[in-house]
């Protein structure tokens, strides 16, 4: 018998049981928003049960996403990520509405958009910290 013919089957085995055990436990990858009304509504789904401070800055901040108000957006997840007290859940919320948010100020200071410019100066320095 070969080497490889020996140790073929039990590495077989082996790799597919990491992978099974790898799998476990995972749940479904969540898609990320694409409009600026599924990133409120991610928001406002994140934050339901959190406290009414958190509450209040997520409606903003969904509102001013909803509205296009980009500012506002900013300035209303600024105040949520500051927070240390946010879940996974919250966090990726505000993450992808943030990612989102970046991509549209982006777009729209390329195509010359003053306060987009400054919308994404402050959510340039709001990244640094």
């Amino acid at each position: 018998m070969r080497f490889d013919q020996i140790y073929f089957p039990g590495t077989t085995v082996l790799a597919a049981a990491v992978m099974v055990i790898a799998g476990c436990g995972r749940t479904e990858p969540r898609e990320m928003a694409g409009t600026p009304a599924e990133a409120a509504s991610q928001l406002q789904t994140a934050f339901a049960g959190a406290p009414e401070e958190f509450q209040r800055a997520a409606r903003e901040a969904s509102e001013a996403l909803r509205n296009e108000d980009l500012t506002r957006a900013v300035e209303s997840l600024a105040t949520i990520k500051a927070s240390e007290n946010v879940t996974l859940q919250q966090g990726l919320a505000v993450h992808t509405s943030l990612v989102l948010l970046e991509s549209r100020l982006v777009a729209a200071a390329d195509a010359g958009d003053a306060k987009a410019r400054e919308a994404y100066a402050l959510l340039k320095r709001l990244k640094q910290k």
